[in-house]
């Protein structure tokens, strides 16, 4: 009688083993590929390109830039970078990825970003900052943002 609930604790211990398998595997995007949307979002703003920036978004994701209103969903975030790009505000954009994780299909990235922006007397400006993004694995396995946010560095 003894060896029925021996065996029955020994399959519910290898369960838990397979079902922590199976959540170590999903801990598996690596910085380089979870940093991606935010090297791919630079490189399109430094083509002058606002739909591929707002490509590396999700339909319903949601900006949070400092100081502004928030951006609801791509077509938005797309005017948003289109509007920033016709200002000639945006431009040298450079991305550094600090931290990323993810489980499953969601992870996140945060990171350090430099760019040049028109100051407020027309001369160019670096403007040094910080920032986070919730990032979803689409479907065709790419890491989009759902949700971004920045702000300046202290220093």
């Amino acid at each position: 009688m003894r060896i029925i609930p021996i065996f029955l604790m020994l399959l519910a211990f290898s369960g838990c083993s397979d079902s922590l398998d199976a959540r170590q595997s999903e801990v598996s995007a690596s910085k380089i590929e979870l940093g991606q949307m935010n090297r791919d979002f630079a490189a399109a703003l430094n083509a002058k390109d606002a739909k591929a920036a707002a490509a590396q978004y999700t339909e319903d994701a949601v900006l949070i830039p400092p100081g502004e209103a928030i951006v609801r969903g791509r077509e938005a975030i797309e005017e948003y970078w289109r509007g920033a790009i016709e200002l000639g505000a945006v431009r040298d954009v450079s991305v550094e990825t600090m931290d990323a994780q993810s489980t499953g299909s969601l992870g996140y990235e945060t990171g350090s970003f430099m760019l040049t922006v028109n100051g407020p007397d027309g001369e160019a400006v670096i403007d040094r900052g910080r920032y986070v993004e919730l990032l979803r694995r689409d479907t065709d396995g790419r890491w989009l943002s759902t949700h971004g946010i920045w702000n300046a560095s202290p220093e």
